[in-house]
């Protein structure tokens, strides 16, 4: 008669078993409960920050290619003499030309792009299409005081530069992407500026009727 002995073995595989610290020591290492969740909250973050950079970058292109097109429009209208820049000094007109550019530029709310927009127009050497014009944006310190609004006369040679100021969020764009630091009298912020520029001469027929200061 055979002898059962599988009380004998299971015995001994509990004299087996380690006890105390040994047993839970042996027990964390095979229990992989949770795992998933503590590997997903490692790279959650830098998905996360990876994810909002292509974003925000995205929307930086769009910006870039909506404030080029605008630009294209506004210089055909000073071109014909439909929209006269008058002087350096006519703020008020200046507003006007913001908030039709930005009319154009419908992926930011209208208030927000026209605090964020800067204009620069600047009639050129009608013998070498020359200026003596320096970029505003120098140490990273944007300085609007620099900036010029004066279309000239018929058969004027003009430059127009339309700069958005693009406040940037993530963190990896700002070394590839950030030019300014210092912008309407905030110092903390940190920025991309995009232009676009155009290059024409009025005609005979049109914005010959300015009465402001030349730049």
């Amino acid at each position: 008669m055979k002898k059962d002995t599988a009380p004998t073995e299971a015995k001994h595989e509990a004299d087996a078993r380690p006890t105390g610290l040994g047993a839970l020591r042996r027990k964390f290492t095979r229990d992989n409960r949770g795992v998933a969740a503590i590997e997903f909250a490692m790279i959650a973050l830098p998905l996360f920050i990876m994810i909002g950079g292509i974003m925000e970058m995205a929307l930086v292109f769009l910006i870039s290619i909506s404030v080029e097109d605008a630009a294209s429009a506004m210089a055909r209208q000073i071109k014909i003499g439909t929209y006269v820049a008058p002087g350096s000094s006519s703020s008020s007109s200046v507003a006007d030309f913001k908030a039709d550019l930005c009319a154009d530029i419908q992926l930011v709310p209208l208030a927000t792009c026209k605090q964020q927009i800067q204009v620069d127009v600047r009639t050129l050497s009608a013998v070498n299409f020359t200026s003596s014009a320096t970029s505003p944006i120098s140490g990273g310190v944007f300085n609007t005081s620099a900036l010029c609004f004066y279309s000239g006369s018929g058969g004027t040679p003009v430059v127009m530069t339309v700069y958005y100021v693009w406040p940037l969020l993530t963190p990896f764009l700002l070394n590839g992407l950030e030019n300014v630091s210092s912008y309407g009298g905030n110092t903390n912020g940190r920025w991309a500026a995009v232009s676009a520029t155009e290059v024409f001469v009025n005609e005979q027929t049109g914005a010959s009727n300015t009465t402001g200061t030349a730049c």
